[in-house]
C-alpha cells in the first residue's frame, strides 16, 4: 500500500474550453475544487492537472485527441495516464476507485 511519502499520482482533467459568465461556473473552478477535495482525502500524494482541450498543451496527449476524433465527449479524466472517465460531469467517485485500486489509503480516516 502507498503512504504519504510515495511517488505522486497524477490525476489529469481534460475539459472543454472555458467559457462562462462567472469564474465559479468554469471547468477550471470545478477541477480546482475537486483537486482540493482529493488532496484532503488522500494527502499530498495526489497531483491534479488541468488541461483545457484545444490549447497547445492538449495536443501533447494524442490518446485524448483520438477520443475526440472518435466522437467521444469531454470531460476526460486520467489517473497516471489511465482513462477513468469520459463525458458527463466530473465524478469524484470514479477517481477514488482508481486511486484505491492503486493502493492509496484515505489520509484523514474517512
Amino acid at each position: 500500500m502507498r503512504d504519504g511519502n510515495s511517488e505522486q499520482v497524477i490525476v489529469r482533467f481534460f475539459t472543454p474550453p472555458m467559457a462562462a459568465c462567472s469564474p465559479e461556473k468554469t471547468w477550471k473552478h470545478a477541477v480546482d475544487t475537486l483537486s482540493v477535495r482529493l488532496r484532503k482525502r488522500y494527502g499530498e500524494t495526489i497531483r491534479a492537472e488541468f488541461v483545457e482541450l484545444f490549447t497547445p498543451e492538449s495536443f501533447n496527449y494524442s490518446e485524448i485527441i483520438d477520443l475526440i476524433q472518435n466522437g467521444e465527449n469531454p470531460p476526460f479524466i486520467t489517473v497516471n495516464g489511465k482513462l477513468v472517465q469520459k463525458g458527463g460531469k466530473l465524478f469524484e467517485r470514479v477517481i477514488w476507485i482508481e486511486l484505491e485500486r492503486l493502493g492509496l489509503k484515505v489520509a484523514n480516516g474517512e
